[in-house]
């Protein structure tokens, strides 16, 4: 979930939808690496599940660091809401991790 999205877009649209791209390619790879899947998408965030529990640490360890390291558009630095801070540049993006049993239900 990106922090700040509705503003974001509002301020910034080009930048925004530059960010997005990455920020959707960033989740995705991570999820391969960590042998993740994608269980839907609502806007900007994503519900992903894994096997394990430890896959899911790992893979959200590695998305923000590779959120940090992106090249984001220099308009979307320009906000005050993406300039760099140390423990994060560009795109700020919550990342929760839950396990439990699961409850599979068809609709």
């Amino acid at each position: 979930d990106i922090q700040g999205s509705t503003a974001t877009w509002e301020a910034c649209p080009d930048g925004m939808k530059e960010g997005l791209k990455i920020h959707n390619t960033v989740i995705r790879e991570c999820l391969a690496t960590h042998n993740g899947y994608e269980v839907k998408t609502i806007g900007d965030a994503f519900m992903v599940a894994f096997e394990r529990a430890a896959e899911a640490v790992q893979f959200s360890l590695l998305v923000q660091e590779l959120l940090l390291d992106a090249e984001w558009p220099v308009e979307l630095l320009d906000l005050e809401s993406c300039k760099p801070h140390g423990l994060w540049c560009g795109l700020r993006v919550r990342v929760g991790v839950h396990c439990g049993e699961v409850d599979v239900q068809v609709n």
